[in-house]
């Protein structure tokens, strides 16, 4: 896998893109930073009235922060699944050459459930691989890397399908992933050293080229034109397969290996 041409093919698609990315990870970053801002504070609230009143008289009420505290963290919860999915809808359709806005963070939001879930049970895997030490939870983590990519394309398929698809995806291509991760340890250096201003650059570029390698994977090539419907993301029941044929694709997922990893549980 061409890691240059990928990267290339990535700041291509970020010239031509309008608005900028960057400009839309911005948007991306102050609405999760708002949204962490509000669980933060409702917790330290708690926990203020907690510590000010004390005693069994201010136990109902310390009873009913600490489940309003729980509440908002759910909803918050939700609300940060469907933005991620959003920006990963976003980084294809950018690196596709496809009008692509701020609007797209919210595309998935009736989806929120599916992209919880999705989440979860993602993180539910990689930690049980984790029990086996850090090694094999690393590779479940590239094994699972494009789960979001396949839902954000295909709003219709389950939970499991996209895990079960990613894995397949993954077999014979997760050195690959993982070095072209490493490619991009300057820029996360240089996002450091700039106290993160440089992240507003470095983000949107690292999720389009992960885009574009997603899309290397699934259609063989970096730039590939995807859900034509340029209403992805809202009519969920329509068919978003257009020009899509899963079994070609699954010929093209499994040409890195044997497909081993399918057989897996998990």
């Amino acid at each position: 896998m061409d890691r240059i041409q990928l990267k290339t093919d990535a700041k291509d698609a970020m010239r031509t893109a309008n608005p900028h990315p960057v400009l839309v990870t911005l948007i991306y970053m102050v609405i999760l930073f708002a949204v962490q801002a509000i669980i933060s504070t409702f917790s330290g609230f708690s926990s203020l009235i907690s510590g000010l009143l004390g005693g069994d008289s201010a136990g109902v009420f310390v009873t009913g922060m600490l489940l309003s505290t729980f509440l908002v963290s759910i909803i918050a919860s939700f609300v940060i699944a469907f933005l991620e999915l959003g920006f990963v809808g976003y980084t294809l359709r950018v690196i596709n050459r496809q009008p692509a806005g701020i609007s797209d963070l919210f595309a998935y939001a009736r989806l929120f459930l599916k992209a919880w879930g999705l989440s979860f049970m993602i993180g539910l895997f990689t930690g049980l691989w984790s029990l086996l030490l850090w090694i094999p939870g690393i590779i479940a983590a590239y094994r699972y890397s494009q789960a979001y990519y396949i839902l954000a394309e295909n709003p219709d398929k389950g939970i499991m399908e996209c895990i079960r698809e990613s894995k397949e995806m993954m077999v014979g291509h997760k050195m690959d992933k993982f070095i072209l991760d490493l490619s991009f340890i300057p820029w996360f250096l240089l996002t450091a050293v700039t106290c993160g201003l440089a992240g507003l650059y470095v983000t949107p570029y690292t999720s389009i080229t992960d885009a574009a390698f997603y899309n290397s994977l699934r259609y063989g090539r970096s730039s590939q034109g995807y859900s034509q419907n340029q209403n992805y993301g809202q009519n969920y029941g329509q068919d978003r397969q257009q020009g899509y044929d899963p079994n070609a694709a699954q010929n093209d997922w499994q040409q890195g290996g044997n497909g081993q990893d399918g057989n897996q549980n998990f």
